[in-house]
């Protein structure tokens, strides 16, 4: 018994790939390039003195944050 031929894939089902494909790493390009000057703003405020808002300690005693900063 001869296997039946299968049908061919969509017209177009290729360009669809490679569009797809072109726009998941264009994705993946724009959050690296985000990242990378996010951390490099942090780090010059760092870098500066300014402390996040997240670190910054709530009391004068609090361990493992910046001390205070004098205004």
């Amino acid at each position: 018994m001869p296997t039946p031929n299968p049908s061919p894939p969509p017209k177009g089902a290729g360009k669809f790939i490679v569009i797809a494909g072109i726009v998941v790493a264009l994705m993946i390009v724009v959050t690296f390039v985000g990242m990378n000057m996010q951390h490099a703003v942090d780090l010059k405020n760092e870098q500066t003195g300014q402390v996040k808002p997240q670190n910054a300690p709530m009391h004068e005693n609090d361990l493992g944050k910046a001390p205070v900063q004098p205004k």
